[in-house]
């Protein structure tokens, strides 16, 4: 009686204090429903969007596949689920997605409501606009009108310092999501578009009639880390979303790819590759995993710059540059947690 009553005020404290009650693991219930649930975007090319078999493509689809491949050992068992800003955060909080992989900034107050795990895309805010405008810089921006999803506060923070330090003023125009935003754009309801770096590369690319005829304005007054998240309170399965996305970013910093990772396995001498890669038993256990798991992510899904050249760069219609998302010798910052 006396376990009972303190295990019940435990519960009742934890919903007091807005943190979740988990009675089962995470990975637990994704075991038992079969399938990784990710929250992603509307529609935004190279980062999430169903193509035209409705199979869902994209960087940050990749990055949720990844932990489908961890636990899984299949990347297909990932479904996605389609968000705007404003649905995404509440459904983590109420378990209607495992894994939020849609282009959301990492900030304080949001990750004193969910879990941000790991920073997989470093973007910028960029507007938009037709090359006829010939904006040049912020000032050029006085007068015009903007087109930008509600509920994006930190899309919404750019421009406010874009107008105070440039002492300009521009109308903003809010849709329900980006996708209605942009569409207002290219109808001519607004001069400019404002979203992500990397989205308004997507639309430009994949949705204007002539990508040449749109500039891409970045407003420099921010560095977006977008990462990862999920809810709070599993620290079971923080580790396995943090370390199979850490997965793909080690083995890119390594030189394994999915095509020569089945030799590395076999061949490779270095004691951290053959663990990590399964030649070598426990890399699984403090995750519960199969020793496989990291293969599996790097076979299955591919390395960090093999994932980003085939959804945002050189092989994409994005031909985005990589910036700050490329590891240190080559300029970035991003870089890997020794599987040590």
């Amino acid at each position: 009686m006396k376990y009972a009553i303190l295990l019940t005020s435990a519960i009742a404290a934890a919903i007091l204090s807005g943190e979740p009650v988990h009675a089962q693991s995470i990975v637990d219930k994704v075991r038992e429903r079969g399938y990784v649930s990710c929250g992603a975007s509307q529609g935004v090319p190279g980062l999430s969007r169903p193509d035209e078999k409705g199979e869902w493509t994209g960087f940050d689809v990749d990055s949720c596949r990844a932990v489908a491949a961890a636990v899984f050992a299949d990347s297909k068992k990932a479904r996605f689920v389609p968000l705007n800003a404003a649905q995404r955060l509440p459904a983590l909080q109420t378990g209607e997605i495992d894994v939020l992989s849609r282009t959301t900034t990492w900030t304080y107050t949001r990750d004193t409501a969910v879990r941000f795990v790991a920073i997989n895309l470093v973007d910028g805010d960029a507007i938009m606009l037709s090359k006829a405008l010939n904006v040049q810089k912020a000032a050029d921006l006085d007068g015009l009108t903007i087109c930008l999803q509600g509920g994006g506060s930190l899309v919404e923070n750019a421009l406010d310092t874009i107008e105070q330090d440039n002492a300009v003023k521009v109308q903003r125009v809010y849709f329900d999501s980006t996708i209605l935003a942009r569409d207002a754009y290219f109808g001519g309801r607004c001069d400019g578009y404002m979203s992500d770096g990397f989205a308004i590369a997507g639309q430009r690319a994949s949705v204007a009639g002539n990508p040449e005829e749109h500039a891409i304005f970045y407003s420099g007054a921010t560095t977006e880390p977008l990462a990862l998240a999920i809810p709070r309170g599993d620290d079971r399965w923080l580790d396995i979303v943090r370390y199979a996305f850490n997965a793909m970013v080690w083995a890119e910093d390594r030189g394994i790819t999915s095509q020569n990772v089945d030799e590395i396995k076999t061949t490779s001498g270095d004691a951290e590759t053959r663990k990590a890669l399964g030649a070598e038993p426990g890399i699984g256990e403090p995750l519960g995993l199969d020793d496989a798991w990291i293969y599996n992510v790097i076979k299955q899904v591919g390395n960090y710059g093999e994932v980003f050249d085939r959804n945002l760069g050189a092989q994409s219609a994005l031909k985005a540059e990589r910036r700050l998302n490329a590891l240190p010798r080559d300029g970035g910052i991003l870089f890997p947690i020794a599987f040590k």
